[in-house]
């Protein structure tokens, strides 16, 4: 008799847990979503400056930082022969990048958009992964990003 009332208790338990995590994560708001171009984020008061991630650990740190937990765009795999350059810019659904040209200067890293159309203010940014060779950077300083209409 006591068994079965303690089992009970546990099974009433288990399924208000369950059911409370279901409405915490069923509620709360998601703020990005992956696309084949990269992961769109809506702006909010993080930083949204390029950077050169070099390894895994620094893709997942980067991750953590825009409370990007679930989603993962690159594999470790990716960054065993790549580095990879993560911009941000401006996002519309009907954003379509052609190519991206990188021009490595003495003032830093030139990147210019080849794009169907400019987007120049949205409220969402496209977290963009350019790959380069691994190791091709010693110094990631950007320096300016240009876009061209096609």
């Amino acid at each position: 008799m006591k068994q079965r009332i303690l089992i009970t208790i546990i099974s009433i338990v288990i399924v208000f847990v369950a059911a409370g995590l279901g409405i915490y994560y069923g509620t709360k708001k998601i703020t990005y979503r992956a696309v084949v171009e990269g992961i769109v984020i809506e702006k909010d008061d993080k930083e949204y400056s390029p950077k050169l991630i070099t390894s895994y650990n620094e893709y997942v740190d980067f991750l953590d930082d825009y409370d990007i937990h679930e989603l993962v765009f690159l594999t470790s795999g990716d960054l065993d022969n790549n580095d990879y350059i993560i911009d941000f810019i401006n996002y519309d659904e009907d954003l379509k990048i052609d190519s991206i040209d990188i021009d490595i200067t003495d003032d830093g890293i030139n990147l210019k958009y080849v794009v169907n159309k400019v987007i120049t203010d949205s409220d969402e940014y496209l977290m963009y992964f350019i790959p380069i060779d691994d190791g091709l950077l010693d110094n990631f300083v950007f320096n300016k990003r240009e876009f061209e209409e096609k």
